[in-house]
């Protein structure tokens, strides 16, 4: 049974054994087992399992940001910064990290590339050491240009939003399709089998068994990846009908820098030079330049 999806397989497993010995065992093929579909309400909507579960596989996939003090090539997720995770070094691609520096028992919080604090200019050459306070500024007054457009996004998000939900463009078999060629394989894998045990050194048999055998797998890792693909899809579509809601209840006019904010807007901060940043908004195509000041 899956909490996102109200299916389940039936008669995995049966009892047997007269009454007052009963006993259950695993179905290995004794009984014919059915698949459900919608037969309960799911516990968990399913866009918001498909979005949890993406969002912990990123997590989990997160690499070891400094190379020296790592001890394993594992990252570790921390959710107490969040330009931790958008803000990127233009000329090498490696994040930023937020460094405090102390002079004259004064204290200055600046955001520096990880590469180059550990291995000097060798591999990263000119990227800048940014202020935090003109860093958010800068932040600030890129979202609210993007406030400035948001009615032309808006259509834009509209568009995509429902071009995740059809399922794309995708001129290949249909999931249903390929569910039903699963059957048919499977229909025509138990007859040539039945056919080999009447004639085991058949290499005409073999050799049909084998094709099917190949396309049975074949068609598999397809409903694999189109579960796959649906999965990304819901959870696409879930997060840009969220921003829409989302976006009709903002004045988008902002005066200070939130984190929270950024991560809701913000996909990824790419630091041009010591003046411009480049950020993209999250589920758009929109790049707004901005300018520490």
């Amino acid at each position: 049974m899956c909490r996102s999806r109200p299916n389940f397989i039936k008669l995995k497993a049966y009892t047997t054994g007269p009454i007052g010995n009963k006993k259950t065992v695993k179905n290995n093929g004794e009984l014919p087992m059915y698949y459900s579909r919608d037969h309960h309400p799911a516990i968990i909507p399913r866009d918001i399992y498909y979005r949890v579960k993406e969002e912990m596989a990123r997590r989990a996939s997160k690499r070891k940001v400094m190379q020296k003090t790592a001890k394993t090539e594992q990252g570790k997720y921390s959710a107490r910064y969040a330009l931790s995770e958008l803000l990127v070094c233009g000329e090498c691609g490696t994040p930023y990290k937020r460094c405090t520096w102390a002079r004259n028992g004064k204290k200055r919080i600046v955001w520096r590339c990880v590469s180059r604090l550990e291995f000097g200019t060798k591999y990263c050459h000119s990227s800048p050491t940014l202020d935090e306070d003109r860093l958010h500024r800068a932040i600030v007054t890129a979202l609210n240009e993007y406030g400035a457009i948001r009615a032309e996004v808006k259509a834009d998000v509209l568009e995509l939003a429902e071009l995740a939900r059809s399922g794309g463009e995708d001129g290949g078999m249909s999931l249903l399709e390929l569910r039903q060629r699963l059957d048919a394989l499977s229909a025509e894998q138990a007859v040539v089998l039945d056919q080999i045990l009447e004639n085991m050194n058949s290499p005409e048999l073999n050799a049909q068994l084998e094709a099917v055998t190949t396309e049975k797998q074949r068609v598999l890792d397809q409903i694999a990846a189109c579960q796959q693909d649906e999965e990304q899809r819901a959870a696409q579509a879930s997060r840009q009908r969220e921003m829409e809601e989302w976006l009709d209840q903002q004045p988008m006019c902002f005066t200070e820098y939130d984190d929270t904010l950024t991560r809701r807007f913000v996909e990824r901060i790419t630091v041009v030079d010591a003046e411009t940043i480049q950020v993209r908004i999250r589920d758009t195509e929109v790049v707004i330049d901005g300018k520490l000041c």
